[in-house]
């Protein structure tokens, strides 16, 4: 009853822990855009790890200012400068039409090999607006918001001053972007983990007692270990985030999860050719 009863308090924590860190807080509030500014939302859809690159949508509005009598279409050209973008760093916004987003791909730092714990950040999002084409281009004033989610991440924004190297004048604030893991992706992959070390205990326990003579050969268990040696490639295939094979994870757990299978079996066959003898009849 007491096993039962902690299997049942193990899930329920489980849950709850999953829950917590899965919650996303997010306070829905109007912003509000100066007449002589114009604001630029960069909205992230995915993250690619193992290629270092972040998938967003820009979308600006524009103040009243920059607007036709309408309300609704630019009355100048806008040009939006997106850096640290990958494709289409520069983005243009025509007189007379209607802003629409745009989707860019966003340089990415950090490394996969480290998963669960890998981190990656875009250092920082700067941008610069300007109004006109040509040599009549002049900057105005404007404000980034960084919105959007990702599954499986969690999105930190701070504000941070623009290095000069970055081709911008001094004091152009910018913002920092760092994705982090969420708990509950770090409790899924903690609990397959788990599976796989349990199997390689299961298995290392049944082949040192047979060794020692406390259990008896079964040829039908030598089927049994190599399901599990063989089970190891589904659960290491589930990993939340897909880690890349070679990563952090296998040096610490699957490589040794494997090793110790194929020790465990090839004990058990060595206690069954040790321990069963040929049955002979002559006619």
């Amino acid at each position: 009853m007491s096993l039962v009863a902690a299997a049942i308090a193990v899930y329920a924590g489980v849950l709850v822990l999953f829950g917590v860190s899965t919650h996303e807080r997010r306070e829905w509030r109007p912003v509000e855009v100066a007449a002589d500014s114009v604001l630029v939302v960069v909205t992230m859809k995915s993250l690619q790890p193992t290629v270092d690159r972040v998938h967003a949508e820009v979308t600006i509005y524009p103040g009243e200012s920059f607007l036709d009598a309408n309300g609704a279409t630019l009355a100048a050209p806008l040009s939006v400068l997106l850096v640290p973008a990958v494709s289409q760093s520069e983005l243009f916004f025509p007189a007379h039409t209607v802003p629409v987003g745009y989707p860019v791909e966003l340089l990415a730092r950090g490394q996969a090999i480290r998963w669960p714990f890998d981190v990656f950040d875009v250092t920082p999002v700067v941008v610069e607006v300007d109004v006109g084409e040509g040599a009549q281009r002049e900057p105005v004033p404007s404000d980034v918001l960084i919105d959007g989610r990702i599954d499986g991440w969690s999105i930190d924004r701070r504000a941070v001053v623009a290095a000069p190297e970055l081709g911008f004048p001094d004091g152009v604030d910018g913002t920092e972007v760092v994705f982090v893991r969420t708990g509950g992706t770090l409790v899924y992959a903690a609990i397959l983990l788990l599976m796989m070390v349990v199997l390689a205990v299961l298995a290392a326990f049944v082949a040192v007692q047979t060794f020692r003579r406390r259990r008896a050969v079964e040829t039908d268990m030598l089927a049994w270990m190599a399901a599990m040696l063989f089970a190891v490639v589904p659960l290491r295939g589930i990993l939340p985030g897909s880690p890349p094979i070679g990563s952090w994870v296998d040096v610490t757990v699957t490589i040794w999860v494997v090793t110790t299978l194929v020790a465990a079996l090839t004990l058990y066959v060595y206690c069954w050719w040790r321990d069963s003898h040929p049955s002979l009849t002559r006619r």
